[in-house]
């Protein structure tokens, strides 16, 4: 009777939220009301079935706790796990050859779980509806009394099989389970609602950032790119505009248009990232800590001395990139701010940590520009430090990040100037003299430098 109307599709597991708990403990304290207002005196003669094995007043007064509890934590277990707890409210159930009648509130307790069960889904409902109806069946064909608050009580006045009474707690049990199933999935429609709409927002969201982003792509590629685009035919075309220029004047101006080209470069890697909204752009690898000797050997080429001392070993690509950038934003602005001084680039390496200092000439700190603001959050984000400020009339920059890999030896000694190899000067020289560049400072002008 109660089979029919099992769905096909499996039931979502159900949620332990204290809300989701509350219908459990409603029922397991409707349960306990009702078991204990009940008068479970299974004594022979209270019962008056002669030829039943009777039970003494102390166990059957025992028995009637101990199954009260076990009845109530099924039901308070009967959402989470229908099975077992099915199992736990027909425990009480086996002494019944011993008793002289049982409680109705033990069935009760098998109808509350396929109550709660089936909050989440007909299926899991299937094992306690079961339950229930043969508990049932069994009553109406035999003279055992069920206990309820208001005495004793048989399925019917004769020994015939009480059909009328089977039917009507059968009817019963399909409609509470019923209209549990239909409470259930009324709450599981308003969810799946309410997480439609939230996916809409979500949407309409990342829409408005995606036309924001590609509204800022479009601004930097007609603003920046046009002039940079400018500078670098300007500085192309010089030497036929004007046949007269002499050798160095021809270096410097090929230099500017190679700086140029690879700021246009750097500035369409920085535009396709705007742009990209789930389509595929255009990738290109990323700059590491390996390639910080090429961006000072390029530094030193546009005419800005830099000393370097010590060296980094091991360091991930993700620390790399960091480090990177913030000599990239620290070469350029000593370039601003202090040109034609000597810079000195400071690298070392001690206990997984990767950090640098540089400085350079200078009177006063400035205010703080976007270029500082963006290392720091660059460095923050993985977990380094920074640091920066005029102490004893240099400016000062210093940062510190994870490595990330771990050296292949084991964390060495700390590498200083001392090391073989590791102090090298960069002297200024003629522009344009350092060839095959990965990228060049001039380009963290374009990110906005300090």
């Amino acid at each position: 009777m109660t089979a029919a109307a099992l769905p096909a599709a499996a039931p979502p597991r159900p949620t332990t939220s204290r809300r989701e708990q509350l219908p459990a403990w409603a029922l397991a304290l409707l349960v306990t009301g009702v078991l204990v207002s009940t008068p479970l005196d299974l004594t022979y003669g209270f019962v008056g079935l002669e030829g039943r094995p009777s039970a003494p007043p102390a166990f059957a007064g025992t028995y009637a706790v101990v199954s009260t509890v076990v009845v109530v934590a099924g039901v308070l277990l009967g959402r989470r796990y229908p099975v077992g707890a099915t199992a736990l409210t027909l425990v009480p159930f086996v002494a019944l050859p011993w008793l002289g009648g049982w409680a109705w509130g033990w069935w009760l307790g098998t109808l509350a779980v396929a109550a709660l069960a089936a909050l989440d889904g007909l299926r899991r409902a299937v094992v306690p509806t079961l339950a229930a109806g043969l508990v049932m069946v069994a009553y109406c064909g035999t003279e055992t009394p069920a206990f309820l608050p208001i005495g004793p009580v048989t399925s019917g006045t004769s020994t015939a099989y009480e059909t009328p009474v089977l039917v009507m707690y059968l009817v019963a049990v399909a409609g509470v389970v019923g209209v549990s199933a239909a409470i259930g999935s009324a709450g599981r429609s308003r969810r799946r609602e309410e997480d439609a709409r939230a996916a809409q927002r979500q949407a309409l969201e990342t829409e408005s950032l995606a036309g924001e982003r590609a509204r800022l792509a479009r601004d930097l590629h007609d603003v920046v790119a046009h002039h940079v685009s400018l500078v670098a035919v300007r500085a192309e075309s010089a030497p036929f505009v004007h046949p007269g220029l002499d050798d160095e004047a021809r270096e410097l101006l090929a230099a500017i248009a190679v700086d140029a080209r690879e700021a246009l470069t750097e500035l369409r890697q920085v535009l396709v990232v705007l742009q990209r909204t789930g389509a595929e752009g255009e990738r290109a690898p990323q700059p590491t800590a390996c390639d910080v000797d090429e961006l000072v050997a390029s530094a030193a080429a546009a005419g800005q001395p830099v000393t370097v001392e010590g060296r980094w070993h091991d360091v991930a690509a993700g620390p790399g990139y960091v480090l990177y950038r913030a000599v990239q934003e620290g070469l350029t602005n000593a370039r601003r701010h202090a040109p034609g001084t000597t810079t000195t680039l400071v690298r070392s390496q001690h206990a997984g940590t990767a950090r640098f200092r540089l400085t350079n000439p200078a009177d006063a700190a400035g205010p703080t520009g976007r270029g500082l603001i963006g290392m720091r959050e660059r460095v923050e984000a993985l977990g380094g430090t920074v640091s920066a400020g005029v102490v004893a009339g240099e400016f000062v920059l210093d940062v510190a990040v994870p490595a990330g890999a771990p050296a292949t030896s084991g964390d060495g000694p700390e590498v200083t100037s001392g090391e073989p190899g590791a102090h090298e000067a960069v002297p200024a020289g003629p522009a344009g003299s350092s060839a095959g560049r990965a990228t060049t400072p001039d380009a963290a002008e374009a990110e906005g430098a300090a």
